[in-house]
């Protein structure tokens, strides 16, 4: 399912009718315009930054966007204006070459209690204009260790919440929704109907992430994949775009695990040995020891394999820094990739 927004024309008298119409239905207007275009012409003359600017002559549009979930209505400036004021702080340190690039680029993302995090980090950048969002699972209160919503928002489904999430950043994105998830029938057409330009796996189905591998090598789509590890991560980069060779997993997971995901008594396991086969497919030994230790705690003393808020938004910059290289071009080999502050924290000063 494609979404999409109301847009209302705030410049004809049909457009004004309509708006005031929604605000009878109270929604309430939120209304910084003419804020907007100061900031515009600002940016456009930035000579003048602590003066007065050269004010904007052009016609930049002037919508109201309906978000009925809300039941707001705000008013922006169109689609190439707005870019133009969200992405602005962004320069330098992503060019505007760079920008255009990464803006272009079609990206799916399998599984939004990890992905999420990635997909709002790349919209807030302006990245991956066009995103294909999946997942089955409502959010549960659970989730609320980690997961950036409220309680408001317990039993939405994680791909619509994602969605909305995005288009409150950004209402000019193009998203596709899969709320029932990806299944076995789906892979083909979620990676190459059209075709991604990247697809960030996030699953917990082990025969799934099996299988939607095999599918991004066999189309040549680079995968990505970010695992919390206690307070770091772990990073799994997979250039099937550039090695169409590649093993899955970088050659990480091995033979006998592979074939008893592939085996379907796997799944009927019960939900104890399901979570150490997962555990054995992401390998126990670059795993962090209390993590490790969560797995042999789990069904015993732990009813969940632990994960916590740090990890979570360190996973969505990771993946958004390794998106944002693969996509531009930067240098970022297949691999195995590790981070934690423990590790990586340094005094310079």
């Amino acid at each position: 399912m494609t979404t999409s927004l109301e847009f209302i024309d705030f410049t004809t008298q049909e457009g004004q009718t309509r708006a005031a119409a929604l605000q009878k239905e109270d929604y309430v207007l939120v209304d910084t315009y003419a804020g907007q275009l100061a900031e515009l012409a600002e940016i456009r003359d930035p000579e003048s930054v602590g003066k007065t600017p050269a004010p904007v002559h052009e016609n930049v549009g002037d919508y109201v966007v309906v978000y009925p979930w809300r039941k707001s209505l705000v008013r922006i400036v169109g689609e190439g204006a707005y870019r133009e004021l969200r992405t602005n702080r962004n320069r330098d340190l992503i060019t505007k070459e760079e920008q255009d690039r990464f803006a272009a680029a079609r990206i799916g993302f399998a599984g939004l209690n990890v992905g999420n995090p990635g997909a709002v980090c790349i919209a807030l950048e302006g990245g991956a204009r066009t995103m294909k969002l999946a997942d089955l699972d409502p959010l549960s209160l659970t989730n609320l260790n980690r997961f950036r919503a409220g309680l408001p928002d317990l039993g939405l489904n994680k791909a619509i919440l994602t969605m909305q999430q995005i288009l409150e950043i950004d209402p000019y994105y193009n998203l596709e929704l899969h709320e029932n998830g990806i299944k076995p029938d789906t892979v083909e057409s979620f990676i190459g109907d059209p075709k991604i330009d990247l697809l960030v796996e996030e699953m917990d189905a082990l025969p799934l992430k099996v299988i939607v591998r095999e599918t991004a090598k066999r189309l040549r789509v680079p995968v990505i994949m970010v695992t919390g590890n206690g307070e770091g991560v772990l990073l799994d980069v997979e250039r099937y775009d550039t090695e169409p060779d590649l093993q899955i997993m970088n050659g990480i997971v091995k033979e006998n695990i592979l074939s008893a995901i592939h085996n379907p008594a796997t799944r009927t396991l019960p939900a104890r040995d399901r979570a150490h086969l997962a555990r054995d497919f992401m390998g126990a030994h670059y795993l962090d020891s209390r993590l490790n230790e969560s797995f042999e705690s789990y069904g015993v003393t732990l009813a969940g394999i632990p994960q916590l808020a740090e990890s979570s938004f360190m996973r969505g910059a990771a993946l958004c820094y390794a998106a944002k290289a693969i996509l531009m071009g930067r240098p970022i080999p297949s691999g195995r990739y590790s981070f934690s502050f423990s590790d990586n924290l340094k005094a310079v000063a």
